[in-house]
């Protein structure tokens, strides 16, 4: 790789990344490749970057560039529009990483494609208020004791789901199921392992629960039985996009199906992706998942302007949807740095260029939009 190579170009977007270990150090190597590939087609230079690479006496940032000689590293100017793709493993790396931004914008004023949304329990109170959305959301409440998990099991009828705040994945995941006296507990740990106790006493099993916890921030739901008709979990991933345009489109949607007796059916779980359409029609009739599909491309229209009215500008929502044994449909997360491999694994690679490709247009048209501003 060339070392302090300066770049020209008519646009740069960063994409912002926290710094890995290796010789490249950058997460998801593969789709930041893509994206450098896409930009370069649409005349856009794409550089990947933490922002703790600034270079202040330069007014550069140190990035690399997916080019025909593969990557190369170089200084780059300080990127007008930035894609944020920060995953952050900890609270002080997410406090390192805004000291950073700060030093950055102090220097050169960023515009994010979108900013990322706050944790689960915020994401609920944002939608909670909208009646167009409410009745599709599982009641959700934080966990802030072992009576207030107590009263909640009894609530809900013996059973709960625990989440954490933060994260994705399926990770830290907790089902908990009062019967006969005793707590059963199934999960996933932090590092994606399966967590199975029983404990025949209620009141140690809340304490374990209670010390597994710590610190964390986590909420409680009603267990939702979205399992299809051979016990196997699954949900449909709904992704909506900005595109050139500014204007929100549904890219796509696929069904996860997890492993019977699994927990989730997230892919990094071990689920399965397949289309969205026959795998419901199999389980609900074609009637049905009409009705289904309907309602999921009308909360993927609406979910992202409501947000956006208490969060301010998104770019990319995944949204996951879960139907019970009943029929009911629920809305279960709303990701704004959402993965796209499902597409690929279900072998739809139109969708799956597309859903790397609007990112690029949608920051395209920022940057059209800037120089139409200096312009004026």
């Amino acid at each position: 790789m060339s070392k302090n190579r300066a770049y020209k170009s008519a646009g740069y977007l960063g994409i912002m990344v926290c710094e890995t270990r290796g010789n490249l150090p950058i997460p998801e190597k593969s789709f930041c490749r893509r994206l450098c590939e896409i930009g370069r087609k649409h005349g856009i230079t794409v550089f990947v970057f933490s922002p703790t690479w600034l270079r202040p006496k330069l007014g550069r940032v140190v990035g690399y560039a997916y080019t025909d000689k593969g990557w190369e590293r170089g200084a780059f100017p300080i990127p007008k529009v930035v894609y944020d793709r920060c995953y952050y493993p900890t609270l002080q790396k997410y406090l390192e990483i805004q000291r950073a931004i700060q030093r950055l914008n102090d220097l050169s004023p960023i515009t994010f494609l979108g900013r990322g949304l706050k944790g689960k329990w915020d994401v609920y109170q944002m939608m909670s208020n909208y009646e167009s959305v409410s009745p599709h959301l599982p009641k959700t409440m934080l966990y802030d004791s072992i009576s207030s998990l107590s009263e909640w099991i009894e609530a809900c009828g013996g059973e709960a789901f625990l989440k954490p705040h933060g994260g994705s994945h399926g990770k830290n995941t907790l089902y908990v199921h009062r019967k006969d006296g005793k707590l059963f507990i199934r999960g996933r740990s932090a590092s994606n392992e399966i967590i199975e106790r029983v404990f025949k006493q209620e009141a140690a099993g809340y304490r374990w629960i209670h010390q597994w916890i710590g610190s964390r921030k986590f909420i409680m739901q009603p267990y939702l039985y979205l399992n299809n008709r051979n016990e196997e979990p699954f949900d449909i991933r709904s992704l909506v996009q900005k595109n050139e345009h500014g204007e929100w489109q549904l890219t796509g949607m696929a069904v996860r199906r997890g492993k019977p007796g699994s927990l989730t059916s997230n892919l990094h779980g071990g689920g399965h992706a397949e289309s969205a359409t026959p795998f419901l029609e199999r389980e609900f009739g074609n009637v049905k998942t009409a009705g289904l599909i309907k309602s999921i491309k009308e909360l993927s229209q609406q979910i992202p302007l409501l947000l956006e009215e208490r969060h301010g500008r998104l770019a990319e929502l995944g949204i996951d949807f879960g139907v019970d044994r009943d029929g009911n449909l629920w809305v279960l997360e709303v990701n704004s740095k959402p993965g796209r491999s499902i597409f690929l694994q279900m072998n739809d690679r139109s969708t799956a260029l597309k859903s790397v490709e609007n990112p690029i247009l949608y920051a395209r048209y920022l940057l059209l939009r800037q120089l139409r501003r200096v312009h004026s």
